[in-house]
C-alpha cells in the first residue's frame, strides 16, 4: 500500500488515496458476510416500517441490537473498526491519534435507480454558501481536517465519483453549476469538469476529502456492498447521531475483543458518554 507521496501530503493536495486489498480471501468474505447479516435485518425492520420505500444506505452496523444472536458478526465489525490498516493512513492525515464516529453501509437501490447528488460535506453543516466559503477557506488555511471517510469495497464496483483537487479550492462557475445553482435542480447532473471514477475491487479501500467534491451512484443493476468508517481526530469530538452510540456503554459491550480494540473502543466510550446520558435523558422528557 505504499504511496508515492506521504498520505497526509496526498490527501491535501489530490483530496483522495486509493489503498489495495486492505482485507481479502478469508477475512475480506467474513467481513462482507458480517455487513450482509446487519443488512438483512435493516432491511425487514426498514420494509416493515417503511413498505415499498428504498434506501440505500444505513448507519451503525455496530449496534448490539442487530447482534442479539451471536457475536461473531459483532467482533467483525468492530474489530475493523480499530484495525491498524484502517486507523494507519487516518492517523497519518490527522498527524496524531483517532476518535471512532461512526459506520455506514451503501447499497444498491432494489426498486428504481439513482444518481448521487454532487455535493461537498460543508454544505450540511453551513448555513448559507458565505459561511460554507469562510469555514473552507479556514480548513484550507490551517490545514484542518474535522473528520475522514475510510471506505471498504466488499464488491467490485465504481460507485464514487471524486473531483481531485477540489477539497482545496472552491468550486469553479461550472462546478458550482451543478452542485448549487437554481436551487440544487442540477445536481445529479453528468457532465461534471475532471470528475473521476474511483474503481475499487473487493477489498480495496480508499479514502477521501469529504470537503471536495463527490458523488456516490445508487442503480439497482448494479451491486455495490460498501463499508464506509468515520474517523474524527481524538480532540474533535462531534456530538451528533452519528457519535450517539450508548449501546457501547451497555454490560458485555467490549467483551471478546481485542485488548486493541478494547482500548480504542474505551477512548470512545470515555469521550462521548456524557453526551449520550444527556441525549438519553433529553429524549426522555
Amino acid at each position: 500500500m505504499l504511496q508515492s507521496k506521504s498520505a497526509y501530503d496526498q490527501f491535501f493536495e489530490e483530496g483522495y488515496i486509493f489503498f489495495p486489498q486492505v482485507f481479502k480471501g478469508e477475512e475480506l468474505s467474513r467481513l462482507r458476510a458480517a455487513c450482509n447479516y446487519v443488512l438483512e435485518q435493516f432491511t425487514e425492520e426498514h420494509d416493515r416500517l417503511n413498505p415499498n420505500i428504498d434506501f440505500n444506505s444505513f448507519r451503525h452496523l455496530n449496534d448490539t441490537r442487530w447482534h442479539r444472536e451471536g457475536r461473531e458478526h459483532y467482533k467483525t465489525i468492530m474489530e475493523t473498526i480499530a484495525d491498524p490498516r484502517c486507523l494507519g493512513p487516518v492517523e497519518q492525515i490527522f498527524a496524531g491519534p483517532s476518535l471512532f464516529r461512526s459506520t455506514s453501509y451503501f447499497v444498491n437501490q432494489r426498486f428504481g435507480s439513482k444518481n448521487g447528488n454532487w455535493h461537498r460535506d460543508s454544505q450540511f453543516v453551513t448555513k448559507d454558501e458565505q459561511e460554507e466559503q469562510e469555514m473552507l477557506s479556514k480548513q484550507w488555511k490551517e490545514k484542518i481536517v474535522l473528520g475522514l471517510q475510510f471506505q471498504i469495497a466488499l464488491i467490485d464496483n465504481d460507485d464514487v465519483e471524486y473531483v481531485p483537487y477540489s477539497g482545496n479550492r472552491y468550486d469553479s462557475p461550472e462546478e458550482r453549476y451543478i452542485r448549487l445553482s437554481d436551487n440544487k435542480t442540477h445536481n445529479d447532473e453528468d457532465g461534471m469538469p475532471n470528475a473521476l471514477r474511483v474503481p475499487l475491487k473487493a477489498g480495496d479501500a480508499v479514502i477521501f476529502n469529504p470537503n471536495g467534491l463527490h458523488r456516490g451512484r445508487y442503480h439497482k443493476e448494479i451491486p455495490r456492498r460498501t463499508l464506509m468508517l468515520t474517523y474524527t481526530p481524538l480532540d474533535m469530538k462531534t456530538y451528533d447521531y452519528y457519535s450517539n452510540q450508548p449501546w457501547l456503554e451497555g454490560p458485555g459491550a467490549l467483551d471478546g475483543l481485542s485488548l486493541r480494540a478494547v482500548a480504542y473502543f474505551t477512548q470512545f466510550i470515555d469521550a462521548y458518554r456524557d453526551f449520550w446520558r444527556t441525549s438519553k435523558e433529553s429524549a426522555g422528557n
